[in-house]
């Protein structure tokens, strides 16, 4: 028969483990590395990052192992630059309101063409060639 303190114990320990869990996951899944597209190719947007893009007008999509925000501006125009930042690799967000780029970690601000407005990155973020094809699909490819 348990007692109180068998029950208490196992509680415990049960708290313990999905505290460990709720911390470790997030870790690993951070660390773990973003599928690499084919070798110098465009990355074509899903279906989902397309709908995603409509909605919020900027989406974060893997390409060629890295971080690429695309992004709708206020004409309608689509842009995609990295969304890593210069300054501690944090990832970035566009601000449709402010019609910029922000970095949540140390404050930083870029404009549309990946300029540095504000803050601490030392450099412009890095700019891809985006445009959609025949079939409306949404292509991102590496600038030389």
């Amino acid at each position: 028969m348990p007692t109180r303190r068998r029950f208490l114990d196992g509680l415990l320990g049960a708290t313990a483990a999905g505290t460990l869990a709720a911390v470790v996951y997030p870790l690993l899944r951070y660390l773990k590395p973003l599928p690499v597209a084919g070798v110098g190719g465009p990355t074509r947007l899903t279906r989902a990052e397309t709908e995603k893009l409509e909605r919020a007008n900027f989406v974060v999509v893997p390409a060629a192992g890295k971080r690429v925000l695309v992004l709708k501006d206020p004409q309608g125009k689509l842009r995609a630059l990295d969304a890593k930042c210069t300054h501690e690799g944090c990832t970035v967000q566009y601000v449709p309101g402010e019609a910029g780029i922000w970095c949540a970690c140390h404050n930083g601000r870029f404009d549309l063409e990946g300029r540095v407005l504000s803050g601490p990155p030392p450099r412009p973020l890095p700019v891809y060639a985006v445009h959609t094809d025949q079939d409306g699909g949404i292509l991102i490819t590496e600038t030389a």
